[in-house]
């Protein structure tokens, strides 16, 4: 039938890639919705994850506010502690408008509302072990039957190296996934007016990580004659998307509203991970050698208090380290400062033992930076590797050598700060001017579904 606001969420789909092939027509629906209303880039912060950039557009709010900075976080696995939290179309939902919300990537358990909403079903990176988690419950069962369980996914934080064979079974099962939503997508739509429609595509996301080498000539790895054999298999799987928007842009009626999104950019992988264990055990070192605090640690020691190292590393994700620095009882906010600048200061200094370049390209702190309710329960430090490496060693002159063997089995592309959006329908030019980040998406759907029309306007 139709939906008065549509979103496609394309799940890690490269922004600039986005941009150059709608701008030249190779991503021909895009193109045409371009030329038809309003395209423009979005922004993230640095070192960003998917978890937190999902999380940011379900509840409208930025990491400081909702605190999810990767799937699994000091507390244990993120989604649990988000079970009584209001995601924007649950707030719709309440004003009696019907909202359907179809594999919306890292959602929390969906719960009853004025509508469907499916989860788990083709999306990169599950929550949930079970399988596919539906409101109404049959909903899961009934997608599975009629649209079939997802393909084979071979994408994860290690990827071995693939044959072109392999390449192309991985594509082929990437293709089928968008024909599969596809299908979902336009049966749903075909259900009934809705207010809401919420649509994600996750194949973007795979192809990017696994692929990005065939995608960016600047690549370590990239091979030109392989590229001559199996094409680029992350443009492909776009174009794939790109049929999909057509249709279910047509679907959706000609005084629908659209947004299309993409959440990141992507570049060359790079990582220094397997060598952060020895960098943080040293960096412990180095700090505990200080005549202050050894004064301190003595003291600590006699107290049975703060035996916890200084510096610890965090869970966060392949391309960047999180460190978690201590603040002592005795600290004051400039010893503080200064012990977070001391370890912001050795982390840039190490340089990579082949080439003697920088391995940290840059330092951010979350805990400090953000803003929010929950600002303080993220990572104090962030350190962003400098992209196209995978150190077998780093060395700097206070931390010394530090070597260990090289993984071969990193991720081809990782996620970069950026994303895209195109806008048609009566509010493009209003999504345009509010729609910057992740967040921004809320606020606008509910701008536009529950501002009141100009025959019921007082």
């Amino acid at each position: 039938m139709s939906a008065r606001l549509l979103i496609i969420g394309l799940d890690g789909a490269d922004g600039r890639t986005l941009d150059r092939a709608s701008r030249d027509g190779t991503l021909s629906n895009l193109a045409a919705l371009r030329a038809r209303g309003c395209a423009w880039p979005l922004t993230s912060a640095e070192g960003a994850t998917d978890d937190a950039l999902w999380a940011s557009f379900q509840y409208g709010t930025d990491v400081g506010e909702h605190g999810r900075y990767s799937y699994h976080v000091p507390a244990g696995y993120a989604v649990m502690q988000e079970l009584d939290r209001d995601t924007f179309w649950d707030e719709l939902s309440r004003q009696n408008l019907r909202v359907a919300i179809l594999d919306v990537p890292k959602c929390r358990p969906p719960r009853p509302l004025n509508g469907i909403h499916l989860a788990d079903w083709l999306v990169h990176g599950r929550y949930f072990h079970s399988g596919p988690l539906a409101y109404p419950e049959a909903l899961a069962a009934d997608i599975l039957t009629r649209f079939g369980a997802a393909p084979p996914s071979r994408c994860d934080y290690h990827v071995p190296a693939l044959s072109d064979d392999e390449v192309r079974e991985v594509c082929g099962n990437l293709r089928r996934a968008v024909a599969q939503k596809r299908a979902a997508g336009l049966h749903f739509l075909a259900m009934e007016p809705w207010d809401l429609f919420v649509i994600g595509f996750k194949e973007a996301h795979c192809s990017a990580h696994m692929f990005w080498e065939f995608a960016d000539s600047e690549h370590a790895k990239y091979d030109a004659a392989r590229v001559a054999r199996l094409g680029d298999p992350v443009l492909d799987i776009l174009k794939e998307q790109d049929r999909s928007i057509g249709d279910l842009v047509a679907a959706a009626g000609p005084d629908a509203n659209v947004l299309i999104f993409s959440t990141s950019d992507f570049v060359p992988n790079g990582t220094i991970l397997h060598l952060l264990p020895e960098i943080v055990e040293r960096v412990n070192g180095l700090i505990g050698k200080s005549a202050i605090e050894q004064a301190l640690g003595g003291l600590r020691r006699l107290r049975k208090r703060d035996a916890s190292p200084a510096v610890r590393s965090v869970f966060y994700t392949d391309n960047v380290g999180a460190l978690h620095v201590q603040r002592r009882r005795t600290d004051t906010a400039a010893s503080y400062a200064r012990r977070l600048e001391l370890v912001a200061a050795l982390m840039r200094e190490l340089v990579d033992v082949d080439d003697g370049l920088p391995v940290v390209s840059a330092v951010t702190r979350p805990a400090l930076e953000c803003e929010g309710t929950r600002a303080a329960s993220l990572p104090h430090l962030l350190l962003h590797f400098r992209s196209n490496i995978c150190s077998r060693g780093v060395t700097s002159a206070r931390l010394g050598r530090i070597e260990a063997p090289r993984p071969d089995d990193i991720r081809s592309g990782n996620h970069a700060a950026g994303g895209f959006a195109f806008a048609i329908g009566p509010s493009a030019g209003a999504a345009m001017a509010q729609i910057k980040s992740m967040k921004d998406f809320a606020t606008l759907a509910e701008k536009v579904l529950t501002a009141p029309t100009p025959a019921t306007a007082s």
